[in-house]
């Protein structure tokens, strides 16, 4: 365990992950703590780590036999903890060593695992710099795995900071040591530093912004995450080699003075819920909707797949404006096409759904629906993209007026029906083949109204506002079609997505606070 070379940069989160899958497998068995109990792996994070993350190593009670009953679905065995110990004995024993899980971690291993990133201070063009924190049951059997490693030449001597003495990988001189009440394997010796200051006062743990962040965090969380923006505008604000226009984002009220985003994971028998809470100020007036907006419940009801957007100009132009680059895009659009940004795009543009449907190959149809802030603009748009496409020799292109809606259709070589855009008062629809496009301005039954459809987006919660979902079992009909037709192999995979119902993604506004939910619901 000590000896695993930890990696520099965003590749730290992938041994937290690690950790992470100790806590779905529920090691810590009958006689492990209460799980959120013991020592808090923040006490040992610096107030100035712009992200931290958290999981509970040994679960008990409710949560455990959650996550057991979910993997068991999941990676279809009986036993999950099992499996995953399985894995990880296979992960340790890498390059012929004798380690195991049971031997070498669980004797000493603790309730609960942190893992913080900080800027490092050789500036931005060094990767973030941090460390893991994992939480010591037994003193005694960890020193004894210590003097394990020692012996067999696996880590060294490394030096003493604040009377704090630390050992160092034999190959990488990653130093890890014991601070406090916690095993901390650092990724530099900066970083181990910075987790002994932490340890000796003005912790994370002490800090307002995390704890009032915190306190938002589900009590049933298996793992959560936090990342605060005012570290990273403070810090990465004041470096000249920061692009200006980044910089600018980065000092901008909307984001220095943004409350921290916090994110937590859980899970039942029944389903797999992430949720991620942030400050308003952070997405603006991204995710408002007005009358231009498209909901997943105004797509066709037998769609798999819906996915809608809010207005998408809006946030285009905000996008753009934090940039400090819409004038510049402005004057580019109007030199390339002639176009006016705001009039002819942004100031047209609203939100925009896609939808696919069909659980065989040729009975598989998709579509798009953009609503736009007038007729006059649909038009235009549609005119526009005509050109576009008659321009590029893809295919051929006809007239075409259905039910009172026009537009065109392109018939492209090879392909057994045509593409079809039709614009009907401030509604495009663009689909394949035709009937896809019509029932986006004349769905026979709305998504929202299709019992799998609304089994889904109640999966939610009351008061969000799907933005996805995705329904599993026709997806998996269809994927069975294609292997049987020899198309992909993929006979493996389609055991594992069986236990899946669906996926859906939606927001709520509560105050100035956003929150993002996503949840897998299990068959």
């Amino acid at each position: 365990m000590l000896r695993r070379r930890l990696p520099h940069g965003t590749q730290l989160l992938a041994l937290f992950a690690l950790l992470a899958t100790l806590v779905v497998a529920g090691c810590g068995g009958d006689d492990a703590p209460t799980s959120g109990a013991g020592p808090d792996p923040a006490t040992v994070a610096p107030a100035d780590a712009f992200l931290y993350g958290e999981v509970v190593v040994r679960p008990t009670g409710d949560i455990e036999a959650g996550a057991r009953a979910a993997l068991r679905k999941v990676l279809r065995v009986e036993d999950p903890g099992a499996e995953l110990v399985r894995l990880i004995d296979e992960g340790l024993s890498e390059g012929g060593e004798d380690m195991t899980y049971a031997d070498n971690v669980e004797p000493w291993l603790g309730e609960r695992a942190g893992g913080f990133l900080q800027l490092s201070p050789a500036g931005f063009d060094e990767e973030p710099e941090g460390a893991i924190a994992v939480a010591v049951a037994d003193r005694d059997a960890l020193d004894e795995e210590i003097d394990r490693q020692r012996d067999a030449g696996d880590i060294r001597a490394g030096g003493t900071y604040r009377g704090v003495s630390y050992d160092v990988d034999a190959e990488s001189g990653d130093p890890n040591a014991v601070v406090s009440d916690f095993l901390v394997i650092a990724s530099s010796v900066e970083s181990f530093r910075a987790a002994v200051d932490a340890s000796r006062g003005d912790s994370l743990a002490d800090a307002s912004r995390y704890e009032t962040a915190s306190g938002e965090i589900d009590d049933d969380a298996l793992a959560f995450l936090f990342v605060d923006p005012e570290p990273l505008s403070r810090q990465l604000g004041a470096l000249d080699e920061v692009e200006p226009q980044l910089r600018r984002a980065l000092r901008s009220s909307r984001f220095a003075e943004a409350d921290p985003v916090v994110a937590s994971l859980t899970a039942s028998a029944d389903e797999i819920a992430f949720e991620a809470i942030a400050d308003s100020q952070l997405v603006g007036d991204a995710l408002d909707a007005d009358d231009s907006a498209v909901t997943v419940g105004d797509l066709p009801g037998d769609a798999w797949l819906a996915l809608a957007t809010p207005p998408l100009g809006p946030a285009i132009r905000q996008a753009l404006d934090s940039a400090g680059v819409l004038g510049e895009a402005a004057a580019q659009l109007r030199q390339g096409t002639g176009l006016e940004l705001d009039r002819d795009l942004l100031g047209v543009i609203g939100g925009l759904g896609v939808f696919v449907r069909g659980s065989s190959p040729l009975a598989v149809g998709a579509g798009a629906l953009l609503r736009t802030t007038s007729e006059a603009g649909a038009r235009r748009l549609v005119n526009l993209i005509e050109s576009i496409v008659g321009t590029s020799g893809v295919g051929s292109m006809r007239p075409l007026t259905v039910g009172g809606a026009r537009g065109f259709q392109l018939a492209i070589p090879q392909a057994p029906q045509a593409i079809v855009v039709l614009a009907r008062g401030a509604a495009i629809a663009a689909g394949y083949p035709a009937s896809s496009a019509q029932d986006l301005l004349d769905p026979q039954q709305r998504f929202e109204d299709s019992p799998t459809g609304r089994a889904a987006i109640d999966s939610l919660g009351e008061g969000f506002t799907p933005s996805f979902v995705l329904l599993a079992p026709p997806l998996v009909d269809l994927l069975r079609s294609l292997d049987q037709l020899q198309v992909a192999d993929l006979a493996p995979v389609l055991p594992y997505l069986r236990a899946y119902d669906s996926l859906a993604i939606g927001t709520q506004h509560d105050d100035d606070r956003t929150t993002v939910r996503g949840v897998v619901t299990l068959r």
